[in-house]
């Protein structure tokens, strides 16, 4: 064990000999030629810098970049969105009743003749349209799948009165390739009649018809289903507010149209397309008010307003660090000094993020201030360890100048302050003492921060985006930090002035109060450790949104109203179910009644849970009116819905009121099964009597699995997740109908428990790791287990406090506080590490730890300072979360301050206190009364003054 000991202590001397021996040449090239040395560096900043001014082009705002990887949730809504639409645009629809009842009255009903051709004008219908892409509604081809328009389906109270005005003449259609061609006595043969002979009423156009009498009747007919598309949020008896909800092609494929290229220009084009000066004349009088809203376009202006915020941030920032420097400096050229690596390395790190494609989110705006608190405090450390070894040599000079004046020796030559071997021998030293410590904390951060980078840890890309710039922007701060700081010190000719004298009465105060430092600082641990739960508070939409945001405030509009926003889904997939009647043996297995009644009936159970809505294919064939008639005599067999169709109880009946129906059973002369047959056949007339996009909303092409629609409310995670729960033992119980599997539920509500589970996760997990590996990389670097524990201490201490700060009740867990403590690990680390160092450079004594806390302490209270005022710029961002986010982030890296200037050498103090109290030696708190004599590890040893007699010489 000895040996391996040596032998690591022998590799350890050489390798620091060799980055000596490199730094000194290194320093030597650079300091010899300090403009040349900036103009390249500048030169290269500028051209990163330029390139990086199109960092908004990066940011990635599609839903899929917040979903949870390898949650159960987000594996199934991928497998949505193979064959179904899972981005929607909601259009928000208020008419001026909703605001004034009293002056706007019935006429301003939703269910109105021009309001509904307004509203049908902005999808696009059969009717009449003018040139222009504007001109012609959202959804202009129907039969596109969405691949020209960019739109799948819309549902709306307008798309279903158009639904069910044109549904005669698809059902015609139907009847006639299901039912008349596939029978040969020619009893149905009017179905096959010219489709314009079966228009009457001017019916059978995809659009809304002209007469208010129509409309009122397919109203009635409706059932009650328009009630959950319109509602009266007055109480005054008139629908006023109704929403279009727009399913669009995923965010990959929208290029595809050749006219968008991202979901950002779509967006764009809905604006214009439903801006009130772009609708038609006519229709102005209804003023209609509008607004785009919906998951996708809230993540879009979030990014929007993300941007606007980092470029207000960036001069705030730098402003309020610029002041806090020169007001404790005094000095503009310490401003130059510590700023100018910072802006350098930020311009490099944006750059970079550009040059090399990498993925960011909108959580990109958390690291500006982080990287300037960090570069501050490389480049504050570094110029004043440089002045403090100048001026300690420079003094000593002057002091043995003066000894030797007064024996009357020869004077030495005083150091000239700016002579370049001089300078250049101080900046070595500084980077043998303060500049390892500088690197060690760097390295400490990066590795702290890489925690956040691990997808094995981190399941939230945004978060691992954030790690990512994080650790680039620490590595360029960390080498323009090197390089700038004494090229710049050299330039500027800057000469630091001295430590103000109250941090020498404050760096006593831990060594000789170090009781009560502990016990302070013990309490506060204790009501942490009490209020740890407050870490398990849930996400809140508002937490992670901006004030102000029209998307933002019509979907909690929206969702209050409709009870409605927040959509999950799940499979209904029978590809593998058998229909043993064999009567409509076919690839397309949903086209089945035992299938659909399957639905149904789990549909009704689902409803059952409080706050829960389903739309499906049983919503609409409940939906559409249909009348029956017996083709021979013409007798009304049935006049209701296509659901209802299906379930009349005389296709089975032989009773009298059924005689009617008992004539279709001669339609199949071989077994006189004719209904039985019928009926199945029924099911396919039912099925293509819906629109093509409302049969692509709710089933796949292959028409073997279907979609189910649960809308619920936003409400708090911790309710949402017992309704989740209570739908998922639903869809988990086996169907009674074989053949059929359902999914578990996801979308909305799942993904957003998942985020919410994800993120208190990636909370726990990274701050948990990131203090075992910097414990052990500390106890590496100090090469010494008890150093390495020491130095954490102040650290791990604050994290434990961070519970009480989150009590507060608006400040909730987000995405952005789930990375607080790794941020702060990362910064809080750096002042325990040079406190530490100090320590170990001026010897574990009562008076060697109150020299390292003047000394460091005083540049820990400025480096803290600047990172808070850089910070402080959070304070004008729009996002209530993410000010919440800035605001912990002051407190605790103030307490980290605190912690590593009072805490460390308190600790440090306890242990050699009760050691030596135990060992019954001296009591190790004395500062002496001038001169401490140490031995060679640094301790403080005893000296007796002995009175020596000159010998006698008389």
């Amino acid at each position: 064990m000895g040996k391996a000991k040596d032998t690591f202590a022998e590799y350890s001397q050489a390798a620091k000999e060799k980055v000596e021996s490199g730094l000194d040449s290194a320093y030597a090239q650079i300091l010899a030629q300090p403009k040349t040395t900036f103009i390249l560096l500048a030169i290269l900043s500028l051209w990163l810098g330029n390139i990086g001014t199109n960092f908004q082009d990066q940011i990635v705002d599609d839903v899929e970049v917040f979903l949870p990887e390898g949650a159960e949730s987000t594996d199934l809504l991928l497998e949505v969105r193979e064959e179904w639409s899972t981005d929607v645009a909601f259009i928000y629809i208020k008419t001026p009743n909703a605001e004034d009842p009293d002056i706007f009255g019935s006429d301003y009903n939703v269910t109105s003749q021009s309001i509904l051709h307004e509203i049908s004008w902005i999808e696009g219908d059969d009717e009449g349209r003018a040139p222009g892409l504007k001109q012609n509604g959202l959804d202009w081809d129907k039969e596109d799948h969405g691949k020209n328009d960019g739109v799948l389906w819309i549902i709306s109270i307008a798309q279903v009165i158009k639904e069910i005005n044109s549904s005669n003449v698809r059902f015609n259609e139907a009847m006639c390739r299901h039912v008349a061609e596939n029978r040969t006595d020619g009893v149905f043969g009017n179905y096959c009649a010219p489709i314009g002979n079966n228009n009457g009423f001017g019916q059978g156009l995809y659009a809304i018809p002209d007469e208010q009498q129509r409309i009122d009747e397919i109203v009635n007919q409706s059932n009650g289903s328009l009630g959950a598309l319109a509602k009266d949020t007055n109480g005054d008896g008139v629908w006023d507010t109704t929403a279009v909800l727009v399913g669009m092609i995923s965010a990959n494929q929208i290029n595809q149209t050749g006219i968008w290229n991202d979901y950002k220009e779509f967006f764009t084009h809905i604006d214009e397309v439903i801006a009130e000066d772009n609708r038609p004349i006519q229709y102005r009088t209804n003023q209609l008010n509008m607004t785009q809203t919906g998951l996708s376009k809230i993540l879009e202006d979030v990014s929007d307003a993300i941007y606007l915020d980092l470029l207000n941030m960036m001069p705030i920032s730098l402003f309020l660090t610029v002041l806090i420097i020169t007001l404790l400096h005094k000095s503009w050229k310490v401003v130059i000094i510590s700023g100018t690596p910072i802006v350098m390395a930020l311009a490099v790190t944006f750059g970079a993020t550009v040059l090399f494609e990498m993925t960011l989110t909108p959580m990109i705006i958390a690291t500006f201030p982080i990287l300037i608190g960090l570069g501050v405090d490389y480049a504050l450390h570094m110029v004043n360890r440089i002045e403090e070894v100048r001026r300690k040599r420079i003094d000593a000079a002057v002091e043995e100048n003066e000894r030797r004046r007064r024996k009357g020796l020869v004077q030495n030559d005083v150091p000239d302050m700016w002579d370049p071997e001089f300078y250049r021998s101080c900046v070595m030293e500084m980077s043998r003492t303060t500049g390892v410590a500088v690197l060690v904390s760097a390295v400490t951060t990066i590795i702290g921060f890489s925690v956040l980078i691990l997808p094995n840890i981190v399941s939230i890309i945004p978060i691992r985006s954030v790690g990512m710039t994080l650790v680039a922007g620490i590595v360029a701060t960390l080498i323009f930090s090197m390089i700038l700081v004494p090229v710049l010190t050299w330039l500027l000719r800057f000469n630091k002035r001295t430590n103000p004298p109250m941090w020498g009465a404050i760096s006593r105060f831990p060594v000789k109060n170090f009781a009560v430092v502990i016990l302070i600082a013990g309490a506060i641990t204790f009501a942490g450790l009490s209020n740890l739960d407050e870490l398990d508070k849930p996400i809140t939409g508002s937490d992670q949104t901006p004030d102000n945001i029209p998307s933002m405030e019509a979907m909690v509009e929206y969702s209050n109203t409709f009870s409605g926003g927040q959509t999950s889904l799940f499979i209904f997939d029978a590809s593998k179910h058998i229909n043993e009647d064999s009567l409509n043996e076919q690839d397309m297995k949903i086209r089945s009644l035992e299938v659909l009644d399957a639905m149904d009936a789990l549909e009704r159970k689902i409803a059952d849970v409080p706050y829960t809505n389903t739309t499906s294919l049983i919503t609409f064939l409940e939906s559409v009116p249909v009348v029956f008639q017996e083709p021979t005599t013409g007798v009304t067999l049935y006049d209701g819905t296509l659901w209802g169709l299906l379930h009349e109880e005389c296709w089975e009946s032989d009773s009298a009121e059924c005689a009617a129906w008992m004539l279709l059973d001669l339609t199949s002369p071989e077994d006189q099964e004719g209904r039985k047959h019928l009926r199945n056949d029924m099911v396919n007339v039912a099925y293509d009597t819906l629109s093509k996009e409302v049969q692509w909303m709710l089933t796949n092409v292959e028409g073997s699995k279907a979609l189910v629609y649960v809308t619920q409310p936003y409400m708090n995670l911790d309710n949402a997740s017992l309704l989740r729960d209570d739908i998922d033992v639903m869809l988990g119980e086996p169907m009674e109908e074989q053949g059929i599997r359902v999914s578990p539920l996801t979308g909305g509500l799942p993904v957003s428990l998942d985020i919410n589970e994800g993120i208190h996760e990636t909370q726990s997990y990274t701050t948990l790791l990131t203090l075992l590996i910097l414990t052990i990389v500390l106890c590496i670097v100090f090469r010494s287990f008890r150093i390495g524990i020491l130095t954490m201490i102040p650290v791990a201490t604050i994290i434990i406090w961070q519970p009480l700060l989150m009590s507060s009740g608006d400040v909730n867990v987000n995405i952005f506080t789930a990375m607080i403590g790794t941020i702060v690990f990362g910064i809080g680390v750096d002042d325990a590490i040079h406190v530490m160092h100090r320590i170990q450079e001026e010897g574990e004594t009562a008076i060697g730890m109150s020299r390292a806390v003047e000394s460091t302490g005083q540049t820990i209270f400025e480096t803290t300072a600047t990172t808070v005022a850089g910070l402080g710029a959070g304070f004008f961002v729009a996002f209530p979360g993410l000010v919440n986010f800035f605001i912990l982030m002051m407190l605790l890296i103030g307490f980290a301050f605190l912690t590593s200037v009072f805490l460390l050498p308190a600790c440090i103090t306890m242990e050699h206190y009760f050691t030596k109290r135990i060992k019954g030696e001296a009591n190790f708190i004395d500062f002496g009364k001038g001169v401490v004599l140490t031995d060679e590890k640094m301790e403080a040893v005893d000296a007796v003054i002995i009175d020596v007699k000159p010998p006698n010489t008389a």
